[in-house]
């Protein structure tokens, strides 16, 4: 896929630290743009930082690629969600 290949080209370019540095500078700008939301009601820079948070988060799922853990933990988050929301399963 193409944008994976981005994402793999942009960690070669710039390296594992810098996109991790990368990662939480644009969760920031997202907050941010969260809290301005409340005195302005403009959705658009939300919209434009979560997709810059998106595919920060594309390239931490290279960095740190699938692995049991990491789908145990997820099913767990899932599980405790649903009983959150009293979702029978």
């Amino acid at each position: 896929m193409i944008e994976q290949e981005l994402m793999k080209q942009a960690i070669n370019k710039w390296g594992k630290d810098s996109q991790m540095d990368m990662v939480v500078e644009e969760c920031a700008e997202l907050i941010k743009a969260i809290q301005k939301w409340r005195r302005n009601n403009d959705a658009m820079p939300i919209i434009e930082e979560a997709v810059d948070v998106e595919l920060m988060l594309e390239q931490l799922k290279i960095i740190y690629p699938e692995t049991a853990l990491r789908a145990k933990t997820r099913q767990e988050k899932l599980e405790r969600l649903a009983k959150l929301l009293e979702v029978p399963q």
